[in-house]
């Protein structure tokens, strides 16, 4: 890809043409080689210069350049024909706009870019969007040579802008409310020559000097006088250029000023400063020198300024004209590009070969810097890890210079002879990959004619960097030395990625070498699969695998080649062989239970515990015959007996019947492994032979289970004797005895245990609740002694006395608390409820309780809700009158009235005349009154509770008269 630049080198070092070359590689060619030998000891130069191409050389055929500015994303140049182009830093034209009739005089960019302003000898300013079709337009009538916008153009919506020219009058332009308000911040001192807008502050030039103003306080700061004997600004124009916010570089004529923005509150050095205003700002001039040369431009440069210097010219007098007057030739000299100090110290300097430089005049050259941080067109200074740029303008030429990098840097390092210095600046340098090549490829030639591989391959990453061409070239280098091993960890496999080719060559090497099998995986487990033919490597290892001892490594990357494949039943058949841990995880993540048929052995000899669990929780899958037979079979001699046993174990934990076919087999297998849990297991199932069931347990000689497998095959007989006789356990046979529900049993166990003193001791202690002790005592034979009888006889009368205790105890307590329930019945069945009237007031907020409680009744609440039930004083439906009622749980129904009414006509005795009022259940006649009145809800729960049926409670009284 070419270069958007062409390269040019400084006159006082190489030759170089004037005029543009028509054969644009000779001319390159010769640009480039058309230097001489320079000497060891030459100082190295600061900057190199490359003629702008892209789109320029086009735009300068037909068209004059007049003036330059830069924003930080685009260039933007005036021509001579009125025309704005926008290009990019390459030189393309972006766009253009044909903005005035006459020469640009001078541009300027907003902060961010977005807006470009531009003024011209027709007496316009025009400002147009660089995004947007938006364009404003002010004529001026007279030649305008300078205009700054606001850096805060785009985002203030005042859109300020400061223009000025021949009218000599300094227009500062905004909007308002009330639409575009200009004002005059300067007048009557000449033209406008030059302005440069940064933050809040304003210099401009005019024929008398140099003033700053600021627009945050609506103050002039300074004025700096123009330099004495200076030319006049039509012949060579002031140069103004912010540094950065606090500096200010003038460039007039032969004389630099640097003018510095002060503060009163942060200068304690400031005379009479009790005399200045808090925080008001003023200028201090803090360097001022004189040239040789006239300025044609400048612009800060680190710490220092980079000054485009024109020479002065020779006149040559020519014969008269045809109107008499002598005319002259100009012959300018070569502008020259100077670095000085602010104490006018030089630095370096270098002549260039522009194009047509005899023919110019100082103020036909430009020069401007980017990038930088603030006001495009007020200068600035350069971000942190930014590339100075300076473009020098001349009417038909545009060079670009910039100060030389770390490429320029190690050119000039190779050119002496300086390899080793060379190699120290590729590596901490920032230098383009094409040299970092030539210089790594040197170095590494070196360090492998010394044999020095480990070190050449470790500098490789640095050296060769993204190279993808440079990677390829030194693999097959390290493949011809046979190091490739030593290579093989430092090969990138993106950024750059390199052919296929270049990493199968690698894996290639490492598969035949036994020794570095272990690698071999490594890599193939690191590396992309992409990056490679899994095919071509897969052949490969298999190959190799089928010609040499199997190597483990090897055959787990052939595995992880298979995994990428998607071939998992392969990968997993190797892992399996291999015995590697994750096999398990592996089956799960691929579902590859159908895989397993043939593996259950290596599988359970890796880890019986996860092995066993995967195979009952896939019963489905592999069946438990399956299993069995391959334990089985696996080995004759039976070492396999104990995975076969987990296997089962854990199978009927899950699902007693699963298998079931093999309970048979469990016995033995419980009975050699764990014969603790082989008496669960013969209570839990029931398919396997009783009598292989027994066999086994009597060659183990496990007396509880033959006493369970007897009892099981219904010879409870020789059970109890075999607890008697070997156990002789006396609780045993007695919970035996009991669980068979055998009344002879116990004869068979009282007759069995008479020839034995301690088992007739042990069973006296257990006669109580299971057989008559008296009956046991008397079969005991005569004179036979027994341990403890005394004791035992005492315990067995102790036992009666407290299971007898007990037994009345526990009958007391069901009295009592059938007593206790019925009486609560009684209770709650005496109680009255009452049901409010359809229309009544005072019966509304218990009614709805009442006809909840009436809902226990059951089909005897339809004789009041349903309308059917009869009052039983007055014998009319209790709907008929519009009264509350009261029901009671007997069924008998009363109205509220009849039941007040009935109480006057009863009086239960002389002496209770006072209580006439009352109700036979103790309730005034004045309370259901009041209830309805009120609808006392509390006074009506109290009632019901201490109400009677009249009825029954006559009943009652009659019955215990006659009684």
């Amino acid at each position: 890809m070419e270069s958007p630049t062409q390269p040019i080198v400084p006159a006082d070092g190489v030759e170089g043409d004037d005029e543009y070359d028509e054969d644009e590689e000779d001319a390159q060619s010769e640009i480039e080689d058309g230097g001489g030998e320079t000497s060891s000891d030459e100082e190295e130069p600061r900057l190199k210069y490359q003629r702008m191409a892209g789109s320029m050389p086009s735009l300068l055929s037909n068209d004059t350049a007049s003036c330059i500015t830069v924003s930080e994303r685009m260039i933007a140049l005036g021509t001579h024909d009125g025309t704005v182009h926008l290009l990019d830093y390459q030189g393309n034209q972006v766009k253009e706009f044909a903005a005035h009739t006459a020469t640009v005089n001078e541009l300027s960019f907003d902060m961010i870019g977005e807006f470009i302003g531009s003024c011209s000898d027709d007496g316009s300013v025009v400002i147009n969007s660089l995004y947007s079709d938006e364009k404003e337009r002010f004529d001026f009538h007279r030649p305008m040579k300078a205009v700054a916008l606001d850096p805060d153009y785009e985002q203030r919506s005042t859109r300020r802008f400061v223009a000025g020219g021949l009218a000599g009058q300094l227009m500062l332009y905004g909007k308002s409310w009330f639409g575009r308000r200009e004002q005059i911040l300067h007048s009557q001192e000449g033209p406008i020559h030059a302005i440069k807008w940064r933050t809040s502050l304003i210099a401009w030039a005019n024929d008398v000097g140099v003033k700053i103003y600021d627009t945050a306080s609506n103050q002039r700061l300074t004025y700096i006088k123009r330099p004495q004997d200076s030319p006049r600004a039509e012949l060579i124009r002031p140069h103004l250029v912010w540094q950065d916010d606090t500096y200010l570089v003038i460039g007039w004529g032969n004389s630099v000023n640097v003018a510095a923005i002060r503060t009163h509150d942060s200068d304690k050095s400031v005379p009479n400063k009790s005399q200045a205003h808090s925080g008001s700002k003023y200028v201090e001039i803090v360097a001022n020198f004189q040239t040789e040369y006239h300025i044609s431009g400048i612009s800060p440069y680190e710490d220092a300024l980079v000054v485009l210097a024109y020479l002065p010219v020779n006149e040559t007098k020519l014969p008269e004209t045809q109107d008499g007057i002598p005319s002259k030739q100009v012959h300018a000299q070569r502008p020259e590009v100077r670095i000085i100090s602010w104490q006018n110290e030089e630095r370096t300097r270098d002549a260039l070969p522009i194009h047509g430089y005899e023919h110019y005049k100082a103020k036909d050259y430009a020069l401007a810097h980017a990038p930088f941080s603030g006001s495009s067109s007020a200068g600035g200074q350069w971000t942190d890890g930014d590339e100075p740029l300076y473009f020098i303008v001349s009417p038909k030429d545009v060079v670009i210079a910039r100060p030389r990098d770390a490429d320029d840097h190690i050119n000039w390092l190779l050119e002496h002879g300086l390899h080793e210095q060379a190699l120290i600046a590729v590596q901490t340098g920032k230098a383009r990959r094409e040299l970092v090549d030539e210089v790594g490829s040197k170095y590494l030639d070196h360090l492998l004619l010394e044999r020095q591989y480990a070190r050449a391959a470790a500098l490789c990453p640095k050296l060769l960097r993204g190279s993808a061409a440079a990677w390829e070239r030194w693999v097959f280098h390290f493949a011809h030395l046979r190091e490739l091993p030593v290579l093989a960890p430092y090969i990138p496999t993106s950024d750059p990625q390199l052919r296929d080719t270049a990493y199968e060559v690698v894996l290639n090497a490492l598969i035949t070498n036994p020794a570095f099998h272990k690698q071999a995986l490594s890599i193939i487990k690191t590396w992309p699969s992409s990056i490679y033919s899994v095919a071509a490597i897969t052949t490969a290892i298999e190959l190799q695998l089928s010609t040499s001892i199997k190597s483990p490594p090897l055959q787990e990357a052939l595995a992880e080649l298979y995994l990428i494949n998607n071939q998992y039943e392969k990968a997993l058949a190797i892992f399996v062989e291999l015995m590697l841990p994750t096999v398990f995880d592996f089956i799960e993540e691929h579902n590859l239970y159908d895989s397993l048929h043939d593996k259950v052995l290596p599988l359970l000899q890796l880890d019986a515990k996860r092995g066993v669990a995967l195979l009952v929780q896939h019963l489905s899958t592999i069946p438990p015959v399956e299993v069995v037979s391959q334990l089985q079979r696996s080995r004759a001699d039976g070492k396999y007996r104990h995975l076969l046993h987990l296997y089962l174990h854990e199978l009927f934990e899950k699902d007693p019947n699963a298998g079931k076919d093999f309970h048979g087999l469990q016995v033995e297998l419980y009975a050699d492994y764990e014969p603790r849990l082989l008496l669960p297991f013969l209570r839990s199932s029931h398919y396997y032979s009783l009598d292989k069931a027994y066999e086994v347990c009597t060659q183990r000689l496990l007396t509880r289970e033959r006493v369970f497998i007897l009892g099981r095959m219904g010879n409870s007989r020789e059970a109890l004797s075999l607890i008697i006789r070997e156990l002789k356990d006396m609780g045993e046979a007695v919970e035996f005895v009991a669980a068979q529900h055998d009344d002879d049993l116990w004869e068979e166990l009282i007759n069995q245990s008479l020839s034995n003193p301690r088992m007739i001791g042990a069973l006296l202690e257990v006669t109580v609740g299971n057989i008559d002790p008296l009956h046991v005592v008397s079969r005991v034979p005569n004179g036979m002694e027994i341990p403890r009888l005394r004791d035992r006889l005492v315990k067995i009368v102790t036992d009666y006395r407290t299971e007898t205790s007990l037994r009345h105890g526990c009958n007391n307590i069901l009295k009592t608390d059938c007593v206790n329930l019925s009486v609560r019945y009684l209770l709650e069945a005496r109680h009255a409820i009452f049901v409010g009237s359809r229309g009544g007031k005072g019966s509304k907020r218990v009614e709805s309780k009442g006809q909840d409680k009436l809902t226990s009744l059951g089909d005897r609440t339809n004789l009041v809700s349903g309308g059917s039930g009869k009052c039983c004083i007055c014998f009319d439906p209790v709907a008929l009158q519009n009264v509350s009622v009261v029901a009671f749980f007997c069924a008998h129904v009363y109205h509220v009235t009849c039941l007040a009414e009935s109480s006057d006509s009863i009086h239960l005795d002389s002496s209770r005349g006072q209580q006439n009022n009352l109700l036979p259940n103790g309730i005034g006649a004045h309370s259901f009154e009041m209830y309805q009145e009120n609808g006392d809800t509390q006074t009506l729960e109290n009632d019901r509770l201490s109400m009677r049926c009249i009825l029954c409670t006559t009943a009652a009284a009659t019955s215990r008269k006659k009684y």
